[in-house]
């Protein structure tokens, strides 16, 4: 019985240290967007449109954005995990601090899949928690619920990149997304209103267009057109990246699961 025991008390931290999962190591040559999934989340088309506009950024800002897309992080907590990396890897630079990990894990189910924004230290002031909170929630979300990951990356970093440089501020924004819900809210009640007439007619045995069908079909369009708020996702055209510069990470973002 003894050495039953004995061998499970041996055994246990081997257990543990199976479960540990590494930091990756930094990527050479070094790039922006780094997949170490084996799900399909974004093609890898889509993971060169995105590496060209966070290069041409970087190039431009010095700010550096990076995307991680993994399917396991071990027992680390996501933030961890992507504080972790973006000092590890040097991402921003090194006497600026304004790198950006944004940490995806998308394998899972409802609510195991994860998102973190992790903010350099030299960025918190531009792009404070309650913001990158916001972009998580407003931005991103929206589209990983609905699985098309490209869409909630590349509105994400347009985003990011825009306060990053200064061309809004974080309250700026924060009214704007504010402002975003309560429109969307007044106009599905409009346009209620504006379906529950247009039945009325029908059931009437209207025919033509009238003022209230056209107005259904001008709001209708105008609500479902593909606007991309703010920012115009960068100029895609760019030198390559010069690599990381050695920035570091105090724990800024926002993170949560889908």
């Amino acid at each position: 019985m003894r050495k039953i025991i004995c061998f499970l008390v041996l055994l246990i931290p081997t257990f543990f240290l199976a479960q540990v999962v590494q930091i990756p190591e930094r990527p050479s040559p070094e790039r922006l967007v780094n997949i170490f999934s084996s799900s399909n989340f974004i093609s890898s088309d889509e993971a060169f449109l995105l590496e060209k506009k966070l290069q041409s950024f970087a190039n431009k800002t010095s700010n550096q954005i990076v995307i991680v897309i993994i399917d396991d992080i071990g027992d680390m907590e996501p933030w961890e995990f992507a504080t972790k990396l973006g000092h590890q890897w040097g991402v921003g630079q090194q006497k600026q601090d304004n790198g950006i990990v944004i940490l995806v894990k998308p394998i899972g189910k409802e609510g195991q899949r994860y998102l973190e924004i992790a903010i350099g230290k030299g960025l918190e002031g531009a792009i404070p928690d309650i913001t990158a909170k916001r972009i998580r929630e407003n931005e991103i979300f929206p589209f990983f619920k609905k699985g098309q990951g490209y869409l909630g990356l590349d509105k994400g970093t347009d985003v990011l990149m825009a306060l990053a440089t200064g061309e809004y501020n974080s309250d700026a924004y924060g009214a704007k997304s504010k402002g975003n819900k309560s429109s969307n809210a007044k106009s599905l009640i409009f346009l209620g209103i504006l379906l529950l007439f247009l039945l009325i007619r029908i059931m009437k045995g209207g025919r033509g267009s009238s003022p209230i069908s056209m107005g259904t079909g001008f709001l209708l369009g105008s609500l479902f057109s593909g606007g991309r708020g703010f920012g115009g996702g960068g100029d895609s055209s760019g030198g390559g990246f010069g690599g990381f510069g050695g920035g570091d990470f105090g724990g800024g973002g926002s993170g949560g699961s889908w």
